[in-house]
């Protein structure tokens, strides 16, 4: 068998579970239960290296590029019987790079701690035909079928456990029944099949289709707002994404937020605008020249927390332009969105009380930084109120932007991502 993980090398993607579940299995059977792919960078990469680099069972590929890893893609497929499983670190790779490992993996590893509010990467698998094992809650849920989903506890060693035990079990299965049943479709094809069936629901088609039914019928100026351009991580990729997609639909689309940059001093200067979005008055002068000057029949926001700020989204609001606002995370809901695993977590009321009782360190500086936060979204929710449109990625999210930003269900529309 083959298990791919592409995603940050992070504990609230589960990665350590992860580590932690193969060295388990090795510990107990002296070999890993197949190849193991693993894309991605991120803090939790020395933890793979400390337990496997310079053993039997790994290798670093990060220094392949697309045409490299295609041809040792290959050689998996061509590979005697007999040989040793290993783990194969590819580092931060492109897309094409991640979709022609998925074509020679049999299940994805997705085991994320944190309550995601959809699964874009999930999805990506699926579309490939790779079942995806993992902790079925939030946004994940559509995505995992019941055989692969695993229980959540609070206890590390608890998920390790069962992670490792779903993992043998799979390997067991399906390597078994695919060198048993030659001339017959296996139970693997038939999750494979079901996978890429889930996938097929998330079209461009469909998407756009939902999005015409939310814009108003006179919508040609359309005006994407983010913090930031650069191409950072999911949100900015997306924001990306669909104004392409937008424009091959006959849409005028221009994206307003700020390109930081990539230098080695980016990093700080985007810690820098979390504490400026709080009084960002550069942001507001700079939109409501755009406004002036593009005339936008629509206004989408989408993150405004870490640049633009709550001023910035007052002159939306002023500009009485039609206007939707995404929620990409639950950063409007908690100090520590990556902290939260799971519905319970979400606070009911989040006040100040609740902000600081997110807090876990020692740290003096936190909590100050969490209160700063706190006034921040607070003001950000009274102008949030005013927003036409609220889209959230899935179901589950809706009872919760209805009661803590207060806005009627019937301005909550839920518009899942697509390939």
């Amino acid at each position: 068998m083959n298990f791919i993980f592409f995603w940050r090398l992070a504990k609230e993607k589960g990665f350590d579970l992860v580590v932690g579940a193969l060295s388990e299995i090795v510990e107990k059977t002296g070999e890993l239960p197949g190849n193991v792919f693993i894309f991605g960078e991120g803090s939790l990469r020395e933890n793979l290296f400390q337990k496997f680099a310079g053993t039997p069972f790994f290798e670093d590929c990060s220094s392949l590029n697309d045409e490299t890893i295609t041809q040792k893609i290959e050689l998996f497929e061509t590979s005697e019987e007999g040989e040793v499983p290993k783990i194969y670190f590819f580092g931060w790779q492109s897309l094409f790079a991640i979709r022609s490992v998925l074509q020679v993996s049999h299940f994805s590893l997705m085991p994320s701690r944190f309550l995601e509010t959809f699964g874009l990467s999930a999805l990506e698998s699926l579309s490939e035909g790779v079942p995806v094992i993992g902790f079925s809650k939030g946004g994940l849920t559509s995505f995992i079928p019941k055989e692969l989903a695993i229980p959540f506890s609070p206890s590390d060693s608890e998920n390790i456990k069962v992670l490792t035990q779903t993992i043998m079990e799979v390997s067991e299965k399906y390597s078994s029944l695919d060198s048993l049943l030659w001339s017959e479709k296996s139970e693997w094809d038939a999750l494979s099949h079901e996978s890429r069936r889930i996938a097929d629901r998330y079209t461009e088609e469909r998407w756009i289709w939902q999005v015409r039914e939310i814009l108003p019928s006179s919508t040609k100026k359309i005006l994407l707002a983010s913090d930031y351009t650069t191409l950072l991580g999911g949100i900015e990729t997306h924001v990306q994404t669909i104004a392409k997609t937008l424009r091959q639909h006959g849409y005028e689309v221009e994206i307003f937020g700020w390109d930081s940059g990539k230098s080695r001093f980016s990093r700080l200067l985007r810690l820098a605008g979390l504490v400026y979005s709080l009084c960002n008055i550069t942001s507001t002068f700079v939109i409501r020249k755009k406004l002036r000057e593009f005339q936008p029949d629509v206004v989408w926001l989408h993150s405004v927390s870490r640049f633009l700020g709550p001023l910035t989204v007052r002159e939306v609001v002023k500009s009485d332009i039609f206007s939707i606002v995404t929620y990409h995370d639950l950063g409007l809901l908690s100090p520590f969105p990556s902290k939260i695993e799971s519905e319970a977590m979400i606070p009911k009321h989040p006040g100040l009380g609740a902000f600081l009782r997110a807090v876990h360190s020692n740290n003096p500086i936190t909590p100050l930084a969490t209160c700063c936060k706190y006034f921040q979204v607070y003001v950000l929710r009274k102008f949030l109120r005013k927003i036409n449109i609220h889209i959230v990625p899935s179901a589950f999210l809706i009872p919760y932007i209805r009661d803590i930003e207060e806005v009627s269900e019937e301005q909550i529309v839920v518009l899942e991502h697509f390939l």
